[in-house]
């Protein structure tokens, strides 16, 4: 009796550690189609990737709530930085908090080469937690929140132009 609920336990562990792969690998796919959505620089892409009542926060400026505000952020954001700048994002972390909600830590770098003058564009670091939710069998985010590496601080995110 004591070898069957060792195997039994031993099942059971194996199941949620095979259950909480596969969700690590979805997040692991989720983030990058986001980072390809952003290398398009158009905020409506974008606004697929959050939830209807999504909020976010970068850097100092004040939390914007819904997924047109935050579309509508990124658009002004995009208009500010030049097409050329790509992001990379690293997950540092996938914590599942439920079978339908984790958390995300990424650091990130923006980069790439100038549109006009074809020169390296200054890579920009950044660190970021995400709290994304499954609805309806896909990840959305639910919170992001972005900060710049520590001991650095930007008011206005994306001055290129």
């Amino acid at each position: 009796m004591k070898y069957l609920l060792a195997l039994v336990f031993s099942l059971i562990v194996s199941g949620q550690a095979f259950a909480q792969a596969k969700e690590a690998d979805e997040l692991q796919t989720f983030v990058k189609q986001y980072e390809k959505a952003w290398q398009s620089h158009d905020g409506e892409r974008l606004e697929g990737y959050f939830a209807d009542d999504a909020d976010m926060i970068v850097g100092i400026q004040p939390r914007i709530v819904g997924r047109e505000a935050i579309a509508a952020w990124w658009n002004q954001y995009f208009s500010r930085i030049d097409s050329g700048r790509q992001l990379s994002i690293s997950i540092e972390s996938i914590r599942l908090l439920s079978q339908d909600v984790a958390l995300i830590n990424v650091a990130t770098t923006t980069g790439g080469t100038h549109s006009e003058t074809h020169e390296i564009l200054e890579p920009r670091k950044a660190r970021g937690t995400w709290v994304v939710t499954r609805e309806g069998g896909a990840w959305k985010i639910s919170a992001l929140r972005a900060h710049s590496p520590i001991g650095e601080l930007r008011e206005a995110p994306g001055t290129d132009k």
